[in-house]
C-alpha cells in the first residue's frame, strides 16, 4: 500500500471524493487507515456514511440507492470502470452460463484498503454482494469467502482482493473468468499472481483481464 504523499496521490487518482474523505477525516483528527475501516465495518458504516462525509456544498442528498451509488461514483474513473465491468460480466442478470458463455462474477485487485472499501460500499448500495478478501480475516473466514465465491449460484458476485492477502495457491477459477485491476501492485509478480487465481488448467471459459 502506498504511504505518505504517494498514498494521497493514489486516493486522489482513485476519486476526487476519496481525496475529500481523507482530508475530512484528517481535519477531525482521524484517518482512513485499516483500523478505522475496521471500526466502520463493525458499525455497518458504508455507502450512506461515505456520502454524508463527502457530499459537497449544495449537492443534493441522494434519495435512492441508485442516486447514492451515482454520488459515490462521481469523479471516479475507477468506479466508472468497475460499473462497466459489472455490466459486462452480466452480474445483474440471472445466472445462465449457457446463454452468456461466461461466468457472471468479477474479481478485483486493489492495493489500498480504503479504495477497496469504497468499491465494496458503492456496489452494495446497488444491492450487489461485494466483499473484501483481506489479510485481517481469519483463515477460516478467508476459506469460507473463497468457497462462496467459487459457487456460481451464490450471492457473492464481486470479490475485491487485496494484494497483501497472500494469494499463492488460491483457486478462484470455478465461477470467475473476469479480473479487473483497479490499482497497481508493488510488483508485476503480485498482479500476475492475482490473474493466476482464475487462470487454471482447462477453464470452462477464457480469462478476461482488464485494468484501470
Amino acid at each position: 500500500m502506498p504511504m505518505g504523499p504517494l498514498r494521497k496521490l493514489s486516493l486522489a487518482n482513485f476519486s476526487t471524493k476519496m481525496a475529500r474523505l481523507d482530508a475530512t477525516m484528517e481535519s477531525l483528527n482521524g484517518n482512513t487507515h485499516v483500523a478505522t475501516l475496521q471500526k466502520w465495518r463493525e458499525a455497518g458504516k458504508e455507502a450512506e456514511f461515505l456520502v454524508e462525509l463527502t457530499r459537497g456544498a449544495g449537492e443534493k442528498k441522494p434519495e435512492t440507492a441508485a442516486e447514492m451509488a451515482k454520488c459515490l461514483a462521481k469523479g471516479s474513473p475507477t468506479m466508472s470502470l468497475v460499473c462497466r465491468e459489472v455490466l459486462a460480466a452480466r452480474i445483474l442478470d440471472p445466472v445462465d452460463p449457457q446463454k452468456y458463455k461466461q461466468h457472471q462474477k468479477l474479481l478485483i485487485g486493489e492495493a489500498t484498503p480504503v479504495n477497496a472499501y469504497w468499491i465494496m460500499s458503492t456496489l452494495r448500495a446497488l444491492c450487489i454482494d461485494a466483499r473484501i478478501l483481506h489479510a485481517g480475516l481469519s483463515n477460516k473466514a478467508k476459506a469460507e469467502m473463497v468457497d462462496l465465491f467459487n459457487d456460481p449460484k451464490s450471492s457473492l458476485k464481486v470479490l475485491i482482493m487485496m494484494y497483501d492477502v497472500g494469494a499463492y495457491g488460491l483457486n478462484l477459477h470455478e465461477a470467475c473468468n473476469r479480473i479487473l485491476i483497479t490499482s497497481i501492485a508493488r510488483s508485476f509478480a503480485l498482479e500476475e499472481q492475482l490473474c493466476g487465481r482464475t487462470n487454471r488448467v482447462s477453464p470452462e471459459v477464457l480469462l478476461e483481464p482488464s485494468g484501470d
